[in-house]
């Protein structure tokens, strides 16, 4: 059987700042450390397969920790970024696109990872800023990908993605049935972990944004 679990990524440093203080590619705060370490410890008695993981550097630093746990190289995709891409501005219509990491920095700092193809030294973004309708459409081709690729290959594959692209995935794999849910979701927490699994020629929910792993302070 396919599980997939969605994995939003730790307290980034913009998550605990207003807008206009925020930067293009933040890491983690100390509590974004200890809620990944968490997770981790959490899913290490999980027979997880497969890891994959955004180019955003809180997404990376959230699934270091469960990839050394674990011992299994992580995939990391340009695909799987949060809407709107890689971008330095704060109010609407002002959004400048940034590069991002590259190639050569994301193997510098993830030796033993494999990095998508389809990064190029210069940065993995370095575009515009993506519409929420772009966003959508990327969306579907990721579960698009998932249902070709991952289906076929029984095991648990786990996903760090971010809050608003994690919702337009849910909706995706729940299909039809997503109107019904998608308006009481709510906001989806820090390292909050989705699982669906595949039966029956559709996607399960399993769970949704859980943090039972976290102490209720940690909840962010």
């Amino acid at each position: 059987m396919t599980h997939i679990l969605l994995i939003r990524h730790a307290q980034s440093a913009n998550n605990a700042l207003p807008e206009h203080q925020r930067v293009p590619d933040p890491g983690l705060t100390e509590l974004g450390h200890k809620q990944a370490a968490l997770t981790a410890s959490a899913l290490s008695s999980l027979q997880l397969t497969h890891l994959y993981c955004s180019p955003f550097l809180r997404a990376l630093e959230t699934i270091r920790p469960l990839a050394d746990a674990k011992q299994i190289v992580v995939s990391i995709r340009c695909d799987i970024f949060e809407q709107g891409g890689c971008y330095s501005g704060s109010l609407p219509g002002e959004e400048k696109g940034e590069l991002g990491m590259g190639c050569g920095e994301l193997t510098r700092r993830y030796p033993k990872w494999l990095v998508d193809s389809r990064i190029e030294d210069r940065g993995w973004w370095g575009k515009p800023y993506e519409s929420w309708e772009e966003a959508t459409e990327r969306a579907k081709l990721v579960v698009q990908w998932i249902q070709d690729e991952l289906v076929p290959v029984a095991g648990i594959h786990a996903m760090v993605v971010h809050a608003d692209f994690k919702r337009l995935l849910i909706a995706e794999l729940l299909g039809h049935r997503a109107p019904a849910l998608m308006p009481i979701l709510g906001p989806l927490h820090n390292v909050g972990i989705t699982k669906f699994h595949w039966s029956s020629g559709q996607w399960q929910l399993n769970c949704l944004n859980a943090t039972t792993h976290l102490p209720h302070e940690f909840v962010t």
